[in-house]
């Protein structure tokens, strides 16, 4: 008989899922091989089902607080269901804000505390969360390869053929990233042999960041995808886009060292070459030269990344190659759904 497993995934302020909800949980509790195992009802609330695994994802609803954290664990305890907390992020270390709340953070505390278990994404968010819970699981982030656009299928927005595109995916928390690298795409901008483009996707809300993308020797311009919803986002940045190089810079902060490598799936997806910092995230996964390319955090190696891979197409195409290869091999939910389905199951036996 099927396990009975309730998903309260995050959610905003109008009701949807959050993108790291469908990624994290949505996505693969629909997929095929999790459906054969697992009966699954996503729900934004706590009603009292009668359900044997209940998992609670990052900060749960938008009113989150410590008191309603603990009022949601005392109750799945007495329903003698399993309560598990998903968390692919360190929200603990991220600074108070307007946009994450003490309450929130307090919440947090709460549900990594009381919960029966923890899923977590990378193993550095494994050990900061050890002090609160000794009884976690690592599930690396996996794409669901339903939602991919196959590179023959593909329509790319046109640009000149002799021209190089670069692009910039991220959410609105990423324009310090972007900022990061500014001097080495001016730097780029002045050595390139070939014209240059930059799209962005997505991040670069700021009017400070803008105002410095428009200096740059060459057009920076966004592109907006038709919605913003992570199942069809993924099929349209998939399928619309076409870049010769990818970015992913990465400011080293606590936060964002144990963040996952979600970002090179993505690039992987799309076919492109990416340039990643050097940093855990993607260190990790990876390797330099062959799936992608390592750059530290500094003016002069990102511009050396970025010339390399301009003056040499075949370089470009192997990475992207590389890449595209390795996601399909390791890093799709066909072949990672065994990871959910172990941690689940330590969880309920243990």
């Amino acid at each position: 008989m099927k396990r009975r497993v309730l998903l309260l995934y995050e959610y905003s302020v109008v009701g949807l899922p959050h993108s790291s909800a469908y990624l994290r949980l949505l996505r693969p509790f629909t997929h095929p091989a999790l459906r054969e195992r697992y009966d699954t009802t996503p729900s934004p609330l706590y009603r009292g089902e009668q359900t044997e695994i209940v998992i609670v994802d990052r900060t749960w609803r938008p009113d989150v607080s410590g008191d309603l954290a603990l009022e949601l664990t005392e109750s799945v305890a007495q329903s003698g269901a399993k309560l598990l907390y998903q968390l692919d992020d360190d929200l603990l270390s991220l600074p108070i804000t307007a946009s994450y709340t003490a309450a929130q953070r307090e919440a947090v505390h709460v549900f990594a505390r009381k919960a029966d278990a923890l899923l977590v994404s990378t193993p550095l968010l494994a050990e900061r969360m050890a002090p609160l819970n000794q009884h976690i699981s690592i599930v690396p982030n996996a794409l669901d390869e339903r939602l991919l656009v196959a590179p023959r299928c593909r329509h790319a927005l046109p640009f000149p053929a002799d021209g190089i595109t670069i692009g910039y995916m991220g959410t609105r928390t990423h324009d310090a990233d972007l900022r990061m690298i500014l001097p080495a795409l001016h730097q780029f901008g002045r050595l390139s042999p070939h014209p240059v483009e930059l799209q962005i996707v997505g991040v670069a809300l700021e009017s400070e960041t803008w105002a410095m993308l428009a200096s740059l020797p060459f057009p920076a311009r966004r592109i907006d995808p038709p919605t913003t919803e992570y199942p069809q986002f993924l099929t349209w940045f998939t399928g619309a886009l076409h870049w010769d190089i990818a970015l992913a810079p990465l400011v080293d902060t606590p936060f964002n060292r144990a963040k996952s490598d979600v970002k090179f799936l993505d690039y992987s997806a799309l076919g492109a070459a990416g340039i990643y910092s050097r940093e855990p995230v993607y260190g990790r996964s990876v390797e330099h030269g062959v799936t992608g390319w390592l750059a530290d955090a500094t003016t002069e190696s990102w511009t050396e990344a970025l010339v390399t891979l301009a003056i040499q197409p075949d370089l470009r195409r192997e990475l992207a190659a590389n890449a595209h290869r390795h996601l399909n091999e390791a890093r799709i939910l066909a072949h990672r759904h065994p990871d959910w389905i172990a941690a689940l199951e330590a969880a309920y036996y243990g």
